[in-house]
């Protein structure tokens, strides 16, 4: 199912402007109120609605069916993952210069889990600088290289005993098999 988000440019000063920060759309309709932006499920999509001195971003991931459980986001038919909503400007510019990161690097982040997404905001929520947290937030989602395998053994302790060689344990218990039989043996 696609996902539609309407658009709306500058007419006036009373009424919002919405725009796309992040997303490709599959198709660009005409509505009554101006552009319709249609994106596929599973998408990544960033949404700033600004009017005269507020601003409203929301992050969310389009969705396969209407679920009851979604969000409904204004603008955006049906309803979608919500992962993130920013009001301040701080916290706004942060988020745009984090997908500048993500598109300057090569990441798609409609890659990235929602586990990410929730980091981000948790961060956000935090007084550290985003500089200093983003490189181990996505370090978590790299993919690692393949390492060369090796052959794992039995234990040294078998592969002594293989090769005909005493034991520390044998020491131990001496000719009898057993710690019960050796402290027999002793008493």
């Amino acid at each position: 199912m696609k996902t539609a988000v309407q658009l709306r440019t500058l007419a006036g000063d009373e009424r919002p402007r919405a725009e796309l920060l992040l997303g490709t759309p599959c198709d660009l309709g005409q509505g009554r109120l101006g552009p319709v932006a249609r994106f596929e499920s599973g998408q990544v999509v960033a949404y700033q609605i600004r009017s005269r001195r507020r601003r409203r971003l929301f992050v969310f991931r389009t969705l396969d069916v209407d679920d009851a459980f979604a969000v409904a986001v204004p603008g955006v038919r049906p309803r979608v993952q919500l992962l993130l909503e920013l009001r301040t400007a701080g916290r706004i510019r942060l988020v745009r210069s984090l997908f500048a990161y993500l598109t300057r690097t090569g990441r798609d982040p409609s890659a990235l889990p929602d586990a990410f997404y929730a980091r981000v905001g948790a961060m956000l929520g935090g007084r550290l600088p985003g500089y200093t947290i983003l490189p181990s937030l996505l370090s978590a989602y790299r993919p690692k290289p393949k390492r060369a395998r090796t052959r794992r053994c039995d234990s040294p302790r078998k592969a002594d005993a293989a090769k005909g060689k005493a034991t520390p344990i044998d020491v131990v218990q001496g000719a009898a098999g057993s710690p019960r039989q050796a402290r027999r043996r002793d008493a």
